[in-house]
């Protein structure tokens, strides 16, 4: 019997576990069967933190805590494409109190408590995460509060610098000539809405108990499952500043400013 047949290395299991020991690849006369030995192979530098585990784990985006709303596996709502029959007496309420027969104090208030049932943010084809419909929405009726810190024009060149700075995307909706809307912190799913130069949807700021807001409305009638967008109306630039615009309309200006 011979010494390698007295060691049971003849098995293929025994053959496999001892390619693998400390010093085999010293072994210059033994064709590796199982793991082939290269040439100068060197071996893998240390870690300098000691193992993997002890490594500072860096994130792409520290701030970003909506990256789940963009998943590709968050279903969109079924598109519609003929008017349905709406049997619920609920939804049939939520219409007529955010449409053009009541106050608009009354249909702001109501419009706070029911706009989460009318849209929601999904992944979208123009950029990043977009807000879409969940049910029909006619003509001329309140969508959704574009919500958050009321702050004065003069901030907000020193809070946008204050985000880029921590890698926050920066979302603020301007007011008037005194007051902006930032949606950064402390908004709602509004600041989602993206820019068409064909939107479905307008923005008009409105007075309600001695207090402004901005509030998004229906520009047409708007079908389950389709993205909400309006014009964002950004300034004329330069040509070394323009930003390109992806909206896909027929008739889309190429830029957004």
């Amino acid at each position: 019997m011979s010494g390698a047949r007295l060691l049971g290395i003849h098995h293929d299991a025994v053959i496999f576990l001892a390619e693998q020991l400390p010093g085999a690849q010293r072994c210059q006369h033994y064709k590796f069967r199982y793991h082939q030995q290269g040439e100068g192979q060197e071996e893998p530098p240390l870690n300098p933190h000691g193992a993997a585990r002890a490594e500072v784990y860096l994130r792409k985006c520290t701030f970003d805590m909506f990256n789940f709303l963009a998943s590709q596996h968050r279903v969109l709502p079924e598109g519609a494409t003929c008017d349905e029959e709406e049997d619920e007496v609920q939804l049939r309420s939520t219409r007529r109190a955010t449409s053009l027969e009541l106050p608009m104090a009354m249909r702001f208030r109501h419009l706070k408590k029911t706009s989460k049932e009318a849209v929601g943010v999904y992944r979208s084809a123009i950029h990043g995460r977009g807000l879409f419909c969940k049910r029909n929405i006619d003509a001329g009726e309140m969508v959704i509060e574009y919500s958050g810190i009321v702050i004065r024009s003069v901030l907000t060149d020193k809070r946008e610098k204050f985000y880029d700075g921590k890698g926050i995307g920066c979302y603020m909706f301007r007011m008037d000539d005194f007051d902006v809307v930032d949606a950064t912190m402390h908004g709602n799913a509004a600041r989602f809405i993206n820019h068409s130069c064909e939107p479905n949807c307008f923005s008009r700021v409105i007075h309600v108990e001695g207090q402004k807001h901005i509030v998004i409305f229906a520009l047409r009638r708007i079908l389950r499952g389709e993205e909400l967008t309006y014009d964002y109306k950004f300034p004329i630039e330069d040509a070394s500043n323009k930003l390109p615009c992806n909206c896909g309309a027929k008739r889309c200006r190429r830029f957004l400013n």
